[in-house]
């Protein structure tokens, strides 16, 4: 096991460099962000200044070795916009929304997803398998602003049982709206790959073998067909995991969450390129994580992967 975290690791690294490198140039290529934070009214010494400051008086390799050099002591530089606040402290801010709304949302995929995916591949071609296809086709194809705002509509405007927007620390009643809203649409892709890998395993000739000693029809199905089929069950929720975690920029725009969605579109959109630059490599560092993860459980559902891998 050793060996496999080892390579996968290593495997990180130049992932990692090329995210830097690719988002340090990028950002050169659209210009010199403090200019234009200043505009043209500002005498020269005075731009002189802010740019000594936030470091771009200095030529490209200098500011890129210092980049790198910041990374790899977790410091991601200081926002423009915000007045020299740490490019850090504002992913940690909004990551804390977004953990806790990525959480929520695939405890509800998860669930629900596993479920209806059982539910359909222990009756195939029932009623229920049907209503979980259609579930799943139209949950793939709802566009998550749309499902949120129609949850506002219901729930809030109407029932007022959850408030219209907004978020506040420790009240978890903001985050039950969009969680659901993630959850369900997420749900969808889950619940159809694994109805289609449960029904592959189940027609396996060492599922019959198991009917034939008499096990009990559940027995087979949760204690021989599910852990065979959870394999490519665990790519998918680790990918939508890692997508959740980078932030549902429309949802929590719609829900007015301070999540790292809205750290990085008002960055983007106030040109503020450390800020740009500092969630580029925090959302990478999270998908080569979870791809890790994904690895590792891999290992532990199929040891053949484990060895393979340390052939």
């Amino acid at each position: 096991m050793s060996t496999f975290l080892l390579r996968r690791f290593l495997q990180t690294i130049p992932v990692l460099i090329g995210v830097a490198l690719i988002s340090f140039a990028l950002s050169e290529a659209s210009g010199n962000p403090v200019r234009g934070m200043l505009g043209q009214s500002v005498t020269p010494d005075v731009r002189a200044k802010v740019e000594a400051f936030y470091g771009y008086d200095k030529p490209r390799h200098v500011r890129f070795g210092r980049y790198i050099g910041g990374l790899l002591h977790g410091d991601m530089g200081v926002s423009i916009t915000k007045h020299g606040t740490p490019v850090s402290s504002m992913i940690a801010n909004g990551m804390r929304v977004t953990l806790k709304l990525a959480l929520g949302s695939m405890i509800v995929a998860v669930v629900c997803g596993l479920l209806s995916g059982l539910l359909s591949a222990w009756r195939p071609n029932s009623v229920i398998d049907y209503a979980s296809s259609v579930a799943a086709a139209i949950g793939i194809s709802f566009p998550a602003f749309f499902l949120a705002m129609l949850m506002l509509l219901v729930f809030s405007v109407k029932l007022r049982w959850f408030p219209l927007a907004g978020y506040e620390e420790g009240q978890i009643k903001y985050l039950v709206l969009p969680c659901l809203t993630l959850g369900l649409i997420t749900m969808a892709s889950i619940a159809r790959l694994s109805r289609n890998c449960l029904l592959e395993t189940l027609s396996q000739d060492y599922i019959r073998t198991g009917q034939a000693k008499g096990l009990s029809e559940w027995k087979v199905l949760l204690g021989h067909a599910l852990p065979n089929a959870l394999v490519p069950v665990v790519t998918i929720i680790g990918n939508d995991f890692a997508t959740l975690l980078c932030g549902a920029v429309l949802t929590e725009t719609v829900f007015g969450l301070p999540g790292i969605g809205s750290v990085l579109n008002q960055a983007i959109f106030s040109r503020d390129l450390p800020v740009v630059m500092g969630c580029c490599m925090f959302l990478a560092v999270v998908f080569v994580m979870m791809n890790l993860l994904v690895d590792v459980t891999y290992a532990f559902l199929d040891p053949r992967i484990q060895q393979g891998a340390d052939a």
